[in-house]
């Protein structure tokens, strides 16, 4: 299943210019491995919901969803290109835990067990347009660059939301790789 979800990706970044990223490898590398890297230290719960917010062309969801089928995910994105792509993968893929949702996350009133963000606005963007999708005492995942700056924001954050960092998980991808990591912060 990995080699057909590197496949269709390749054949959607040909046609839309999805990321600059089209070596087979590197989107192994880069995309699969760094959205599963969630797997590694958390365990994502049995029946519960995840939902991403900016679908980030597919990641982290779509390789979370294939390697956690008792989970429900759903991607929420304002843009209908989107949205369009990230169905059809879903359809090419036969995931039957995921679906794609257009709307502006202000909008959405559903509640999730988890909310997952990579790479896509700064933590203050995501806290303050995301926190009422989240249930009580569920959990945000977010994956980012290290930023001690951004880091201390978020702390801040925290603070004003009621929430606490219960993990955090550092990790690089290969040798010369940027250093990542990945926060998972709870309401209190």
């Amino acid at each position: 299943m990995r080699d057909n979800l590197i496949n269709i990706f390749l054949e959607k970044n040909n046609q839309l210019n999805l990321s600059a990223i089209r070596d087979y490898d590197w989107i192994m590398t880069k995309h699969i491995l760094d959205s599963i890297e969630l797997n590694k230290f958390f365990e994502l719960e049995k029946w519960n919901k995840v939902c991403d917010i900016g679908t980030g062309w597919w990641f982290p969801l779509l390789p979370l969803a294939m390697t956690n089928p008792e989970v429900d995910f759903v991607w929420i994105d304002a843009r209908r290109k989107k949205v369009d792509a990230v169905n059809e993968m879903i359809d090419k893929l036969w995931i039957k835990n995921a679906k794609c949702t257009r709307s502006r996350i202000e909008d959405f009133t559903d509640q999730f067990d988890y909310i997952t963000a990579r790479a896509v606005w700064y933590v203050d963007k995501i806290i303050s347009r995301s926190y009422n999708l989240l249930k009580k005492w569920w959990n945000f995942i977010f994956y980012k660059q290290y930023d001690e700056v951004e880091l201390n924001v978020l702390n801040d954050l925290c603070k004003k939301f009621n929430l606490k960092i219960v993990n955090t998980h550092r990790y690089s991808l290969f040798d010369w790789d940027i250093e990542r990591v990945i926060y998972v912060i709870t309401k209190i």
